[in-house]
């Protein structure tokens, strides 16, 4: 459970607290969110600068990104963006909350399973009357097309706030497979038949999830072994999605962005989509404000504004990262109307109880065994 925190509040013109509290604290009785939001916008001014990070496929986008921020609060601040190595910025942020240290970024984005940590063990800095203020901020939940929760879902409530979403899908070559010939469900990869004409991931999450809907883990893990020795070998997606259009193979599991971005660079390039019909692999791309940020009112209106359409409007034409979990543009809507009629499943680790003690048992000693064997079982090399 997450605890109340005891460490001093920051206090904000005297209406905005921005608190390590317990996530989800109710508004404050007769709260303007309008009065909230400049009120941190005039703190934000104050602090002048913002130190964030975020993934490398949107490095193209930043500048228009930080115009388009400083723009939509009035706001001239000096806005520092690190790329890439997102999972070794979340280690290193980890150590250093651990140890009592204050942060590099007062800002950064994560996937579900590291923030779930970070408001366990209290290092995410819960922001008070969040709600009012996404609603002045985010016009979809405004109007009411977006939920509160589908942007800052429960167990993160205030803490952790949704830009994007992570699918994994079937990329194939259309010249050397079609859709009836390609495997159906995830399972299907550990078909004989299939051995030799696909790689595999270096990382595990996508088989991890799989927990959800195979609920026999032994027998998952003698599967994820047949699929292992099926694969043609480990390769991460870039170069794996180049060899497929070099016709060396016919397919791959990887994000869907990867077939979006080809697709939007070359509507005719022989190149295909399959959403198995078994489940859909997704992760929560969310922004957080760690324990201790340096510029904490810059850090929450960029947290808050990174899930509005108009940042995604901006980063989608750079890089198609969808957001299938409220997101209102035509990349989003196309796959959600793809994978519904494809009949197949998206899991979560933030959807249910259920699901976030799935995510939760990982970082037991037995789920660690456990981890250890799927990663030997799937990326073991021919």
């Amino acid at each position: 459970m997450i605890r109340k925190s005891i460490a001093a509040t920051l206090k904000l013109s005297g209406i905005l607290t921005v608190a390590l509290a317990l996530s989800g604290t109710p508004a404050a009785a007769n709260t303007d969110g309008k009065k909230l939001l400049q009120d941190l916008i005039s703190q934000a001014k104050k602090e002048g600068t913002l130190d964030t990070a975020h993934i490398t496929q949107l490095g193209p986008a930043v500048p228009a990104l930080k115009r388009a921020f400083n723009k939509r609060f009035g706001l001239d601040l000096d806005i520092n963006v690190a790329l890439g190595d997102q999972a070794g910025k979340i280690a290193k942020l980890l150590i250093t909350l651990r140890a009592g240290g204050r942060p590099e970024f007062d800002t950064l984005t994560a996937s579900d399973n590291d923030l779930i940590v970070m408001a366990e063990k209290n290092y995410s800095m819960p922001i008070e009357n969040w709600r009012l203020l996404l609603a002045e901020i985010n016009p979809a939940v405004a109007s009411g097309k977006a939920e509160p929760r589908d942007v800052s879902p429960d167990v993160v409530g205030g803490q952790s706030f949704v830009w994007a979403t992570r699918t994994k899908a079937l990329v194939y070559n259309t010249d050397l497979a079609s859709e009836s010939t390609i495997p159906q469900r995830i399972v299907d990869l550990a078909d004989p038949k299939f051995k030799g004409q696909f790689t595999v991931a270096p990382w595990t999450d996508t088989f991890e999830q799989g927990i959800m809907v195979y609920k026999d883990k032994a027998e998952w893990l003698r599967v994820l072994d047949r699929i292992g020795k099926n694969a043609r070998g480990v390769m991460r997606f870039e170069p794996a999605l180049n060899r497929i259009l070099l016709k060396e193979f016919p397919f791959a599991f990887m994000n869907s962005a990867e077939y979006l971005g080809v697709k939007a660079h070359d509507a005719k390039a022989p190149v295909g989509i399959h959403w198995f019909t078994d489940y859909t692999p997704m992760s929560l791309q969310m922004y957080t404000l760690p324990r201790g940020s340096r510029h904490p009112a810059a850090a929450t209106l960029w947290a808050l504004w990174m899930t509005t359409p108009e940042a995604q409007a901006i980063f989608q034409k750079v890089s198609p990262q969808e957001n299938l979990r409220f997101g209102q543009s035509d990349i989003d809507q196309r796959s959600i109307a793809e994978i519904k009629k494809s009949g197949s499943k998206l899991v979560s680790y933030l959807d249910s109880p259920e699901s976030v003690q799935a995510l939760k048992w990982w970082a037991t000693d037995e789920g660690a065994k456990y981890r250890a064997k799927l990663k030997s079982n799937i990326t073991q090399r021919q």
